[in-house]
């Protein structure tokens, strides 16, 4: 079986090469789809495949996307942004799992790293569509924050591609501009657009109007259970920059409506109580986020760090406010052995050095 890396491309000259460094180890083919680039970004693309096409940006990230796979001739393909990574060991393992394919499975699910810690080691993941079978029903949707509607035979597997974008690098208004452009047009919003329309919104910086849409969401039938359950959260964070606390209390615990709790939420109810002075409280809910297991594979997003290293943080805060120095240097103990370099743990040090002195 071939399988073709697809791409669309604009103004990337200074990662794509970063990109396409090991493309070569995995894919047969390499298709880039310059969406209307004024760099050097063709030109780079070409020293890598002479499979470099032009395509008129039109708002809709589909339509390219669709483009790039109607021009690649693999029996699968699999994409990447060209601000994505993928390291040599992970190139080699999609290799192996490219050599297995046999026609038979549709969609293969990658995990996708937004995040890392400073050893490297991956922080903030969830499972994204990355390997799909050439077939008229799979499809690029959505005109932002497009996907791959998961049928058939759906199979997850460990290789990771890593979001790298520079940190210098704002996001603007792309998304955004998108979705007040389809609701202008009166453009009938899917769940998973309300969803990704409330989070837009929310890091635009706009917390009525996410408010607003996070809700609609979360009111309606149909979407993910899982974005559910982070819409809940992103719907809390709304309310405390609203100055509606007891609101954005309410909206995490609605997200037990939604399946088991999990760390991100337990976390989030924990600082809520934090921040009233409620430890006693706050212990209760840190307590459950580091019992709780995550669920990497249920497609969520995944903050790794709220299944330990968080809880374990608040924890020391919230005993040594207690006064009870014995248990808040226990747990300062547990988050300087996951992450003893993080700035939190290195000023605690301090802390305690002066004070068990």
């Amino acid at each position: 079986m071939r399988l073709s890396l697809t791409m669309i491309v604009k103004n990337e000259e200074d990662v794509l090469a970063r990109a396409l460094s090991t493309a070569a180890v995995y894919a047969d083919e390499i298709v880039i789809v310059d969406t209307g680039s004024t760099d050097k970004t063709a030109e780079i693309a070409r020293r890598f495949t002479d499979k470099v096409f032009s395509f008129p940006w039109v708002d809709d990230f589909s339509a390219a996307r669709n483009y790039a796979v109607a021009k690649s001739t693999g029996d699968y393909w699999i994409w990447l942004d060209a601000d994505d990574v993928v390291t040599l060991e992970c190139a080699r393992k999609i290799l192996k799992i490219k050599d297995a394919l046999d026609g038979k499975t549709d969609i293969i699910m990658l995990p996708y790293v937004l995040d890392r810690d400073e050893t490297g080691r991956p922080l903030f993941s969830y499972y994204r569509e990355r390997i799909i079978r050439r077939a008229p029903q799979f499809m690029w949707k959505g005109r932002v924050h497009e996907a791959i509607e998961l049928k058939g035979t759906v199979v997850k597997k460990a290789p990771y591609i890593l979001h790298a974008k520079p940190s210098e690098r704002t996001s603007g208004t792309r998304n955004l501009d998108i979705y007040k452009k389809m609701a202008a047009e009166g453009e009938v919003f899917t769940p998973r657009d309300y969803y990704y329309y409330a989070r837009e919104l929310f890091y635009s910086g706009d917390m009525s109007a996410a408010e607003k849409a996070f809700r609609k969401f979360i009111d309606l039938p149909g979407g993910f259970s899982v974005n559910k359950v982070d819409a809940c959260i992103m719907l809390s964070r709304c309310y405390v920059k609203l100055g509606d606390t007891l609101s954005a209390k309410r909206a995490l615990f609605e997200s037990f409506t939604f399946g088991i709790p999990t760390g991100e939420a337990c976390c989030e109810i924990g600082i809520r109580f934090l921040s009233e002075n409620d430890y006693q409280s706050a212990i209760y809910w840190f307590k459950r986020a580091h019992s709780v297991k995550p669920d990497i594979k249920s497609g969520a997003f995944i903050d790794t760090d709220c299944y330990g290293f968080i809880p374990f943080v608040w924890l020391t805060v919230c005993y040594d406010r207690l006064g009870d120095i014995e248990n808040a240097y226990r747990y300062h103990l547990r988050a300087k052995k996951l992450r003893p370099d993080h700035p939190s743990v290195i000023n605690n040090d301090r802390y305690f050095s002066g004070i068990l002195k």
